[in-house]
């Protein structure tokens, strides 16, 4: 053979080999452990729009969505104000599809999980919904994703509180219970309406990328329950 065609060989080989990670496999920098393939894992994107800056995650656990709250979260500053909920998200073959929840709220109770009238608690006004839709690109060691979405202002809302405590057989409404004993029971209905949110509707893009193949939560939601307004902390 040759010397000028062995150096032309054993050239592309070299440069077969520097480039095995972009074909077949990952390149020397990544310790040879990429992302497994599957769906499973957590998810994190970036949102940006017209006065808009948000991030959102979702995760994934046995190929349906972790049923951890404190997993599937977004958080935008949308026009000044900052809005955050639970993510929905459902991913198919390639196709992303989500929807951003507004803020659950609770009604206070007692350490005996009951609730007595009268009651104050704090509902937060800048509530949102949302939704996005993207695609997902499992070949990507990273699964990176993107795509593009908008979020709205919650509309008003009119709620209703019921409470229904035992009493000393003052009141008109008596129940027979399983033991075919009489129970008075005070019945209280008490209507509130929760005002809607003053952020405009906005478009917005999204970048993202798997960042593990476990389902991870940076924490839990927990509920404190207060029958004080200085103490409660339930939003919507």
């Amino acid at each position: 053979m040759h010397p000028p065609l062995l150096v032309v060989l054993l050239s592309l080989a070299a440069t077969a080999v520097s480039h095995a990670g972009s074909f077949g496999g990952p390149g020397p920098w990544s310790d040879q452990s990429p992302l497994q393939s599957g769906i499973d894992g957590s998810y994190q994107a970036t949102a940006r729009g017209t006065n808009l800056t948000g991030v959102f995650r979702f995760a994934y656990e046995n190929n349906v969505q972790s049923p951890n709250p404190a997993a599937n979260l977004y958080s935008f500053f949308v026009d000044g104000q900052v809005v955050t909920g639970g993510v929905t998200a459902a991913i198919n073959g390639k196709n992303l599809a989500g929807v951003l929840g507004g803020q659950d709220f609770s009604v206070p109770t007692n350490n005996s999980g009951s609730t007595e009238l009268p009651l104050v608690f704090i509902v937060r006004g800048n509530r949102a919904n949302g939704q996005f839709q993207g695609q997902v690109n499992f070949e990507d060691p990273m699964a990176a994703f993107n795509g593009n979405g908008k979020v709205t202002p919650a509309p008003v809302e009119t709620n209703t509180v019921i409470l229904i405590q035992t009493n000393n057989l003052n009141d008109s409404l008596v129940i027979v219970d399983s033991n075919s004993s009489l129970a008075s029971q005070d019945v209280t209905v008490t209507p509130f309406v929760i005002p809607g949110s003053s952020i405009p509707p906005t478009d917005f893009t999204f970048e993202g990328v798997r960042t593990s193949v476990f389902a991870q939560a940076t924490g839990t939601v927990t509920t404190t329950p207060s029958s004080s307004a200085a103490n409660a902390g339930f939003t919507r």
